[in-house]
């Protein structure tokens, strides 16, 4: 009896052992499947790569994890910091140079005003012998280092003449640039921040639109672009001519003229990329009146009939948490439906709408009501279960600008930054820039890597990000099956030259 008690003890651990490795495997597969469920819901479930795309993938997230764990061992995650802390080392990583040489598709949020390059704005201004700049403390009507080209003796008091103050003040250029980018010292509410960022718009406006300067202007910023593999390019921009000169100091000159540097523009860009295209989305500001945006939204449709290739849509811009609701402007949006019917022209509303950390900013609510194409930003949508599926059902695209999001202080670390959340349940969204000039940096590529390692990305997801900047852009179905066919052949030399040369 007493052996057989023996030979059941010592059995009773393997028997045990034995049950809770099955135990184990069953639970294992039902992990499994659990997590199959949830990639099934994510965006790029759909995307297959190909054998050449799958080695790349393998490369790249070995660069990835052994980043990720050197990000662990020194306490320092760059998405999760400061972005100006890390710049110079995003710049030093392999995936980043992989990321200057993909093509990227489309930039379908960026604002005309802040696309380009701020030392280009200080060295064009320097050598521009009529264009001045307020160099006085900041008053109810003119901020410090505010630019504005005028004719002798025509200056404001306070404004001196740009090349005048290089020579006369010590670092002019260094003070100047200072002025209209931020960088390291920004670090405040996203509220606070935005008095900042406004003040740079007023800095730079009145530059921007002198007739001699904003066809070379534009000229740099799509160069930028283009060098950094984009293909298409939607500007936020007033579509009608804000453009003046000397003669005409109000503007007032004709629309022709703006409409022709924007096809100079793009011919110029053709001849490096002959798949290269631009639109217009034409902005108002959201805390203007009722009146005045229903007059603005008249002219904007008489523009889109009179120019229907390039201005494809209508949105409101300045900050949300500050300006007027979109529900302030519903009433107005929904006589829209019966001037495109007189006018027999469609003007689609792409809305920034969800710009917010706060709960009580519902303004999502109207921009999907009011039938909005796309959502600039979209931040807050994490906050509306339900809107979430309408998105989703509705296939609204969500312009998503990480960087930006980040800089303005809406979000400090990349990795809980909800487009995150809303690529795995399925959401459309593209990666864009928003105001790279005034942020200080050049191009897209560091919005892709910021995501590609705070979200912890693969190839499937970068590409499937680059097909929808196309896919949702505001171009004909013509145009999008062109624009995607050229982008392919792209992307597939893209995926050879990597690998041929990791």
């Amino acid at each position: 009896m007493k052996k057989l008690a023996l030979i059941v003890f010592c059995l009773f651990p393997i028997l045990l052992f034995g049950q809770t490795d099955e135990a184990f495997e069953k639970y294992l597969e039902q992990r499994k499947a659990l997590m199959a469920e949830d990639s099934a819901l994510y965006f790029d479930a759909g995307m297959k790569l190909s054998p050449a795309e799958k080695q790349l993938n393998q490369l790249m997230q070995k660069e990835q994890r052994q980043l990720l764990d050197h990000y662990k061992e020194t306490h320092f995650f760059p998405p999760a910091r400061d972005f100006y802390q890390s710049q110079k080392h995003i710049e030093e990583t392999k995936i980043f140079q992989v990321f200057r040489q993909m093509p990227k598709g489309g930039l379908l949020h960026l604002h005309q005003l802040a696309m380009g390059d701020a030392q280009w704005v200080v060295d064009k201004a320097i050598a521009t012998p009529e264009m001045h700049v307020f160099w006085e403390d900041s008053n109810d009507t003119y901020v410090k280092g505010q630019l504005q080209a005028f004719a002798n003796g025509k200056a404001p008091e306070g404004f001196r003449p740009v090349d005048e103050l290089n020579t006369e003040v010590a670092s002019f250029p260094a003070q100047l640039y200072k002025l209209i980018t931020f960088d390291e010292y920004i670090d405040q509410d996203s509220v606070d921040i935005w008095y900042e960022f406004e003040a740079i718009f007023q800095r730079i406006f009145r530059f921007v639109n002198y007739r001699p300067i904003f066809p070379e202007y534009l000229n740099r910023g799509l160069d930028i672009l283009v060098e950094d593999g984009i293909q298409h390019v939607e500007l936020r921009m007033p579509f009608f001519n804000r453009m003046y000169d000397l003669e005409h100091p109000n503007g007032g000159l004709p629309v022709e003229e703006f409409a022709r540097a924007l096809e100079q523009a793009v011919t110029r860009q053709r001849q490096k990329d002959p798949a290269f295209t631009m639109k217009v989305i034409h902005t108002n500001l959201r805390f203007r009146s009722n009146a005045v945006i229903w007059e603005d939204i008249q002219s904007a449709v008489s523009m889109k009939k009179r120019y229907p290739d390039w201005l494809q849509g209508y949105d409101l811009v300045a900050e949300e948490d500050n300006g007027e609701a979109t529900l302030f402007h519903a009433k107005t949006f929904l006589r829209l439906d019966s001037l495109e019917k007189e006018r027999k022209v469609e003007l689609p509303l792409y809305l920034h709408d969800g710009e917010s950390d706060w709960a009580s900013v519902d303004n999502l609510y109207d921009a999907i009501l009011l039938g909005t194409r796309r959502i600039g930003h979209g931040f807050n949508l994490f906050r509306f279960p339900n809107l979430i599926e309408h998105v989703k059902r509705n296939n609204i695209c969500i312009e998503v600008n990480p960087l930006s999001n980040q800089i303005l202080g809406y979000v400090r670390d990349l990795r809980i930054h909800p487009a995150s959340t809303y690529l795995r349940r399925g959401v459309a969204c593209t990666i864009s820039s928003d105001d790279p000039l005034i942020f200080d940096y050049k191009g897209l590529s560091y919005d892709f890597w910021s995501v590609y390692m705070a979200w912890e990305l693969d190839l499937a997801a970068i590409k499937q990000l680059c097909r929808n900047s196309l896919e949702h852009a505001a171009l004909s179905e013509e145009e999008k099956t062109e624009a995607l066919a050229a982008w392919e052949a792209k992307w597939k030399q893209f995926v050879e030259e990597t690998i041929a040369n990791w």
